[in-house]
């Protein structure tokens, strides 16, 4: 027997696991399965290697069952998990798991998303992570909740996701298949920011010479990023060979202006093709929005502070609407500063770098240059004073 369980599975009941086996197929054989077993069988080990593999493609039936309920199929599901466990070869147990994960997903039986989503994370989490079937098994619970909305006893959180790859040492296609599948899963559980985080992880993982392949994807990549009200910064996407791949497109040219364009910028590439803009799953009002927030975060950056006068040019708004729209920036971390309403301004400590590069780092450089200069004064400035530093070790 080969110990690969992550955690002790709750027995069917406290019986042998042969007895076990043959309890599960009487009550199967109830709910209508067959079974293929030799006349007058015994019961043996020889037996249970037989029976297995059919109360597994089986199990589905407790399923279809409207009067079962679900604490008695949980409980054959975790003895069905123990009596895996008991196959003499590490192969044999994750090819029999994969069979009954399977099972799983092809079942169609109404009404019982929930419960098969509790049950397939049960699984995924029963074994060690190391197990190259334990991909598989994570695979199936994205695909169930992707068609379900429903995720049980699973995180979905993506650095850890990230571990599990490197783990299986799966090849470039899984990974590929996986990250894609988990993108699809974050979208059904309504999760954008996470469901974007993964598909930018897919994007990654394709070479220079393989970006064309993935095209579709960087195009559904852009438009997540611009059709996400808190997602601001879009910079890191230019480097992903797929997006690269998509120079000379207009949604290339769209993602240039949300990177670093204006509300102008905008609104000319708009004028001329209405067509294309229109036709994205994401509106022009919202375009429209996101602009005017990106074009003020670039007006601020390096100001101390800007005059409503400015705000309204430089964002197309009246008089009126001002207030509200800085209230938005400072409330998107846009920006961070307050109003100064008698005069008419905004007051700016800082505001985000829409993108971050060589200039970026020049100011950084010399800020710090700059504190060191002042740190330095201090220290001479402390030395020939009043509060002159002691030498190290000197009595006071």
């Amino acid at each position: 027997m080969s110990n690969v369980l992550n955690l002790v599975a709750p027995s069917f009941i406290s019986v042998s696991y042969l007895t076990q086996a043959i309890e599960m197929k009487n009550v199967l054989e109830g709910f209508g399965a067959k079974f293929t077993l030799p006349d007058n069988f015994e019961e043996n080990e020889d037996t249970f290697l037989e029976l297995l593999p059919q109360l597994l493609a089986q199990f589905p039936l407790y399923l279809a069952q409207s009067k079962v309920q679900e604490l008695e199929i949980e409980a054959a599901f975790f003895s069905l998990i123990s009596m895996i466990q008991l196959l003499s070869q590490v192969e044999q147990i994750e090819k029999t798991s994969k069979d009954l994960s399977n099972a799983l997903i092809a079942d169609s039986s109404p009404n019982r998303a929930a419960l098969k989503s509790k049950l397939l994370g049960h699984q995924f989490n029963c074994y060690e992570a190391q197990l190259p079937s334990t991909f598989f098994l994570l695979s199936n619970v994205l695909q169930l909740v992707k068609e379900t909305g429903t995720l049980r006893y699973v995180s979905l959180d993506i650095p850890q996701v990230v571990g599990w790859l490197e783990t299986w040492e799966c090849d470039v296609q899984d990974q590929r298949s996986l990250f894609r599948r988990l993108y699809e899963a974050l979208n059904a559980l309504n999760q954008g920011e996470k469901a974007i985080q993964a598909l930018v992880h897919l994007l990654r993982l394709y070479s220079e010479n393989e970006g064309v392949e993935a095209k579709s994807d960087a195009h559904l990549c852009i438009i997540s990023h611009i059709a996400h009200p808190k997602i601001f910064v879009m910079d890191h996407l230019l480097d992903l060979h797929p997006i690269r791949a998509l120079e000379g497109h207009l949604i290339h040219d769209m993602l240039q202006i949300f990177v670093t364009g204006d509300l102008n910028n905008y609104i000319e590439f708009y004028n001329s093709n209405k067509d294309f803009v229109e036709k994205l799953a994401v509106t022009h009002e919202e375009n429209l929005r996101k602009m005017r927030l990106l074009t003020i975060a670039s007006v601020a950056e390096g100001c101390s502070e800007i005059a409503f006068s400015e705000v309204m040019q430089k964002v197309q708004l009246e008089k009126d609407e001002v207030e509200d729209f800085i209230i938005q920036a400072i409330g998107s971390s846009l920006i961070k500063g307050k109003i100064n309403e008698p005069e008419e301004k905004v007051l700016i400590n800082s505001s985000i770098n829409r993108t971050f590069g060589d200039p970026q780092w020049a100011m950084i450089k010399n800020r710090l240059e700059l504190w060191q200069r002042n740190l330095q004064s201090i220290q001479q400035i402390m030395s020939k004073g009043h509060y002159a530093i002691p030498a190290a070790g000197a009595g006071g």
